[in-house]
């Protein structure tokens, strides 16, 4: 599996934390950059408590979840910006090209950082393909840019600072 955020091959299991309104399946390194997320597990899975002969691959060794205080729960994994009335803004080609450029990196470094081609970074670019949900969250998290707005912000004009 690899990490949501760097892209990087995980060892072992995944950090799950909340990171700029998202849910991410992360490596150790990129765990510090969020919030620990809790995981709801489906009915039927086994969960390690104190009494439980349930154990981990990692040489026999029990592992229990760390106590949290209680907190609200995560969004849920389908990260669907669809019933948030938010909508791709229409300069999302110039708005990935201009922030990819200001960072100066390369298509290829930006493709590296979210686990895609160069091509497809190139095919964003040009405004021939348009990024789903999930591509999206990972270049507004590397590039620090929204490419989802209200549809009252879309309607608006833009505005130069």
């Amino acid at each position: 599996m690899n990490c949501e955020v760097c892209g990087s091959n995980i060892r072992g299991e995944p950090q799950v934390v909340n990171l700029d309104g998202g849910v991410f399946r992360v490596c150790n390194s990129c765990s510090r950059l969020g919030t620990p997320a809790r995981v709801q597990r489906p009915a039927g899975s086994a969960r390690a408590s104190g009494g439980s002969s349930s154990t981990s691959s990692m040489g026999g060794m029990q592992r229990s979840a760390p106590s949290r205080s209680s907190s609200p729960p995560p969004p849920s994994p389908a990260f669907a910006y669809s019933d948030q009335d938010l909508v791709l803004r229409e300069d999302y080609s110039a708005a990935i090209k201009n922030s990819r450029e200001l960072l100066g990196i390369t298509q290829e470094e930006l493709g590296h950082k979210i686990n895609e081609k160069p091509s497809m970074v190139s095919h964003l670019e040009n405004g021939t393909m348009k990024p789903d949900d999930s591509l999206a969250r990972k270049i507004e998290h590397v590039l620090k840019i929204r490419l989802f707005v209200s549809e009252d912000e879309e309607l608006e004009p833009a505005s130069s600072p």
